[in-house]
């Protein structure tokens, strides 16, 4: 689909992006001064976001997998105990939910009331989308939202708080006898010690190397170990630019060809997102690159293996710690013949409460890292200050509104790489000519 937003407006809106990144860590500070305030969110509060609707239905298009169960269980019955109103949840693969939801936008069609998207997705979508009033943004990062006020109110809000960083066995670490990393050095020398040293099935890395599952390896542990090294897609400044052709752009692809070499056999060939999910639960990873969904139930003794084992924390990057953004996002679509009722969904859905709910039954990552703050949080996961670290250092890698267009051209080149029918140099420059190319034909540059 073709952008409407011209360069100019497109390169303020992400200079606003890149302006409250670098906030970020102020806002957090902020927020977390005033964190009793969300705690004790009133009852009165709560009824100014859910007044009394007539019991009706909506239509929400997201995801599948964890996405799926995090509604279920926990997003859709706390709005349905505030309303009375049913949700009829339509869940997709990720790529077949980029493609439906832009056909039913293009067409006009009323089917869909709320659509979730990830968000390098979210400009595609503005010219159709509503604005939403009445949200209560306490407790978010300003990052967060900034991307979708600066161009004007908000018309999408943001609601899984999902972050790409890196884990490791803290048993498995200690029979080493070795430190946590504290550089992407350290992290490349311990995959390879891992191997050598660690038990048979136990493999020194895994993550998502792959040609396309979800985002492929462009999206995800590329993507992060790229900001690691110092190296990005766009420049910052603008978030369209391609900056890619670069020594740290080398770099980052051969720390990814260490990952897979001595990473777990499928590293570069899953089948599916949960495959990776069951790679870190089995306990056949020691360590990796992982989305919070991803093992959102390692400390689930129904659920994992290595409860109490594993560690969280932000890439040692050699200009500071980076996660990757990966931040999923509700948008009322202007063709909907339930609107309100699709607000009240979104309003209910993102307010603190709700999400405390979803991450208290289902282990969602939150959007407000005020609910990783909460004292029943804190008491039953032991990783929530270690998720507000690695919030606090998001930085969002798929700026440009291209991004959809070329994430499966640039796995494809990764791909080659990976299998040694490209040099890394060869391949940084073919990736950057793929964004440079798009980036021309959508007139961004």
């Amino acid at each position: 689909m073709s952008s409407k937003i011209g360069r100019r407006k497109l390169m303020a809106i992400t200079a606003g992006i890149v302006t409250a990144t670098a906030v970020g860590a102020v806002a957090f500070t902020l927020f977390n001064n005033g964190r009793k305030k969300e705690e004790l969110i009133t009852k009165e509060t709560i009824q100014q976001v859910s007044s009394p609707a007539q019991a009706s239905s909506i239509k929400v298009l997201a995801r599948s997998d964890y996405h799926e169960e995090v509604h279920r269980k926990g997003l859709i019955p706390y709005f349905r105990s505030k309303t009375g109103a049913e949700v009829d949840y339509v869940p997709k693969g990720y790529n077949d939910l980029y493609s439906i939801a832009v056909l039913a936008m293009r067409n006009r069609s009323s089917e869909y009331d709320v659509l979730y998207l990830d968000e390098p997705w979210l400009l595609d979508f503005k010219e159709y989308a509503e604005e939403i009033d009445g949200v209560d943004l306490f407790g978010y990062p300003s990052r967060l939202v900034e991307r979708v006020r600066a161009i004007g109110g908000l018309w999408a809000v943001p609601i899984l708080g999902n972050f790409n960083f890196y884990f490791y066995r803290r048993d498995l670490l200690e029979k080493l006898g070795e430190s946590p990393p504290k550089s992407m050095d350290d992290i490349l020398r311990l995959t390879e010690e891992a191997s050598e040293k660690l038990p048979s099935g136990v493999y020194a890395f895994t993550g998502n190397l792959t040609l396309g599952q979800g985002d492929g390896a462009a999206g995800d542990a590329y993507a992060v170990t790229l900001m690691a090294y110092g190296g990005a897609y766009f420049d910052p400044k603008d978030g369209v630019t391609p900056v890619l052709d670069s020594q740290e752009a080398v770099e980052a692809l051969r720390a990814l060809k260490i990952f897979k070499r001595y990473g777990h056999p499928q590293i570069a060939t899953w089948t599916n997102l949960r495959e990776i999910h069951e790679s870190v639960y089995s306990g056949e990873a020691f360590s990796g690159l992982v989305w919070n969904g991803w093992i959102q139930y390692v400390d689930n003794p129904e659920r994992s293996r290595v409860v109490g084992k594993v560690e969280t924390m932000p890439l040692p990057g050699k200009k500071g710690p980076v996660s990757n953004t990966g931040i999923w996002c509700y948008v009322v679509p202007k063709f909907s013949e339930r609107k309100e009722l699709a607000k009240q969904f979104v309003r209910l859905a993102t307010s603190y409460e709700g999400q405390l709910k979803a991450h208290l039954e289902t282990s969602m990552p939150p959007t407000r890292f005020t609910v990783y703050q909460s004292t029943e949080v804190r008491q039953r996961n032991r990783l929530a200050e270690a998720y507000v670290k690695v919030m606090e250092a998001g930085i969002p890698a798929r700026t440009s509104p291209i991004w959809p267009s070329v994430s499966r051209p640039l796995n494809e080149v990764i791909a080659r790489f990976l299998n040694d029918s490209l040099t890394a140099e060869d391949a940084v420059k073919q990736m950057h000519k793929i964004l440079v190319d798009e980036s021309k034909r959508r007139g961004l540059i």
